[in-house]
């Protein structure tokens, strides 16, 4: 039985315009959190992820249902455009601090430095702390060298399995599995004060 990602891959080459908005939907927010995290900036993630569909739209003829699952196709097309991202960055000698999160509400982003209250303590001390640890898991994720970064991105918080990951990134079943456990490790070690 085929995928739904193949169905609605097949729908959309038969003409279906609709099958592709619903492969978007389906896979957006996902793709722009993998991008976020590997490129380490939530603005630029967007229209990584919009170019990763322009991508898969132009490509979708070339798309083969069966050799390889949609979503390991697409997160390998992201990749490509991540790694060339932060190369052009490198040359331009780019350098982005990111102060603007997400905020309770829905699509509320709050600007940290604007909104940091003078006095720290009227904050309550349990949002704090989470804060803290999210900041702190966030960079370590960072500080991680790319080999073992995206792997562990891909397994941890996007889910792929660790055949989907080899697939994707090109790399053995055992590299894969070595890199996350290795950057497991390497986050724990960064971690150690919070845990």
């Amino acid at each position: 039985m085929p995928d739904l990602d193949d169905e609605l891959m097949e729908r959309y080459r038969a003409g279906d315009e609709d099958a592709f908005t619903l492969l978007v939907r389906r896979h957006q927010q996902p793709l722009i959190n993998f991008i976020a995290r590997y490129i380490n900036d939530r603005d630029s993630a967007e229209d990584l992820a919009q170019e990763t569909f322009i991508r898969i739209f132009k490509a979708s003829r070339r798309y083969k249902p069966g050799q390889a699952h949609f979503k390991t196709w697409m997160y390998h097309i992201a990749s490509n455009l991540c790694k060339n991202e932060l190369r052009n960055r490198g040359r331009r000698n780019r350098y982005r601090v990111d102060n603007v999160v997400e905020g309770n509400g829905d699509s509320e982003q709050i600007d940290l430095i604007e909104n940091t209250p003078a006095d720290a303590s009227s904050q309550p001390e349990v949002a704090l702390e989470r804060k803290e640890l999210h900041d702190a898991i966030q960079s370590a994720i960072a500080e991680l060298p790319e080999q073992y970064r995206v792997p562990l991105v891909l397994r941890d918080l996007q889910g792929l399995s660790y055949d989907e990951i080899s697939e994707t990134l090109e790399l053995r079943s055992g590299t894969t599995k070595s890199r996350i456990n290795r950057a497991r490790l390497m986050l724990k070690d960064k971690l150690k004060s919070y845990v």
